[in-house]
């Protein structure tokens, strides 16, 4: 099954390490897909067998396990939106661009295909593609033309993105309610 294990950045590792970390995760037998490095987390997209098997060995490497995700399975939300605006302020980002595929995939409204690029930018920071980011954040631009996409202020999100191409950092979503 695949699991994403988010593991406290308590040893303030940056996305330029992720490449290490992955390497020691895997030097300890572990089916590891990604490592994504967050400001105050950090992801580890794995296969498992069990799901209470990597957990523990994540965390004595990397810090405190702060949740584990089962992506085997369904993740049904009541609202993609708000779900989406959570996870992108807790730089959850690869999650927040999931979120709302199933409602993108459904109505292939540009403005949430936007919404999704943007989520998939900060990944790339993430990953420590900057070169990947600045492209993809430049896209997501172009594709939100809207103020409003169901309840998140997408007039604050394009400001907050544009600066992020100078800072190369995230911002804060918001949800209009």
């Amino acid at each position: 099954m695949r699991i994403l294990i988010h593991a406290l950045n308590s040893r303030g590792y940056e996305p330029k390490d992720r490449v290490k970390l992955m390497g020691l995760l895997r030097s300890l037998g572990l089916s590891i897909i990604n490592v994504r490095v967050a400001s105050n987390h950090i992801e580890v997209d794995a296969n498992a067998n069990n799901i209470d098997e990597l957990p523990p060995v994540v965390g004595r490497v990397i810090g405190p396990i702060l949740g584990v995700v089962n992506l085997s399975t369904g993740n049904e939300v009541s609202n993609p939106f708000k779900s989406f605006v959570d996870l992108f302020n807790e730089e959850r980002f690869w999650e927040a661009h999931e979120v709302l595929e199933p409602t993108w995939r459904v109505n292939r409204d540009i403005n949430i295909q936007g919404l999704i690029v943007a989520a998939a930018a900060f990944v790339k920071i993430q990953e420590n593609y900057i070169d990947s980011f600045l492209k993809l954040a430049k896209r997501a631009l172009g594709m939100i033309m809207v103020n409003q996409v169901d309840c998140i202020d997408a007039l604050s999100f394009r400001e907050g993105l544009r600066a992020s191409l100078s800072t190369l950092k995230p911002f804060k979503a918001r949800c209009i309610t």
